[in-house]
């Protein structure tokens, strides 16, 4: 699974193909297995446990293939409206549509319970769809999306070497440049001390 550099569930989720821009080397989420294998590795909370939706989808593979779509294409969906709100510029009817479809499912199936410890907890109401890896990061994204923690974002620079993932900037000063300076931050040192030595 790649490294959790986005500080946010959906910014992690983004994360997946590496690198952001360019070719695709990576895929992480190869086949509705390794969505799943995702979901754990996050350990995001669904309606249905993980080995539950392993089982329903080895036994119906049309519909896991189906599902397996669907996540790929929301999660290209989500990176194109997050890239437009950091670009300031209005996201594509399209890419909302696709999120919306997740959105309005997940929300549909949040339901408040009672809490041992007092008053109520957040939890979901029972559901058989195998889509529902989407629902928490539709939610985390709509959160995200329109909240002032958005001018925080950043995208890790691809014309510097950088992957393209994006981030949430939490340093003091707001200026972090890297996802991750021990990866893309030194490539590209490494790179810029080869290129001062061939001078």
């Amino acid at each position: 699974m790649p490294e959790r550099v986005g500080g946010r569930l959906s910014l992690d989720f983004v994360n997946t193909i590496d690198p952001r821009s360019g070719p695709p080397s990576r895929e992480y989420l190869t086949d509705y297995d390794a969505v799943l294998d995702w979901c754990e590795a996050t350990d995001v909370s669904l309606p249905r446990s993980t080995s539950w939706l392993r089982r329903v989808a080895k036994q119906d593979a049309a519909a896991a293939a189906g599902a397996h779509r669907q996540v790929i294409a929301t999660r290209e969906a989500l990176f194109g409206v997050l890239e437009a709100s950091l670009s300031e510029r209005p996201a594509r009817r399209g890419d909302l549509a696709q999120l919306n479809a997740s959105l309005g499912e997940g929300i549909g199936h949040r339901s408040l319970a009672p809490d041992d410890r007092g008053g109520v907890r957040e939890t979901w109401r029972a559901s058989d769809a195998l889509e529902q890896v989407l629902w928490p990061v539709a939610i985390d994204a709509w959160d995200l999306l329109t909240e002032p923690e958005l001018t925080r974002v950043r995208q890790c620079p691809p014309v510097d070497g950088g992957c393209g993932w994006l981030f949430l900037d939490t340093s003091r000063s707001g200026t972090r440049r890297w996802c991750d300076m021990r990866t893309c931050g030194n490539r590209s040192k490494v790179r810029a001390h080869y290129e001062r030595q061939a001078h």
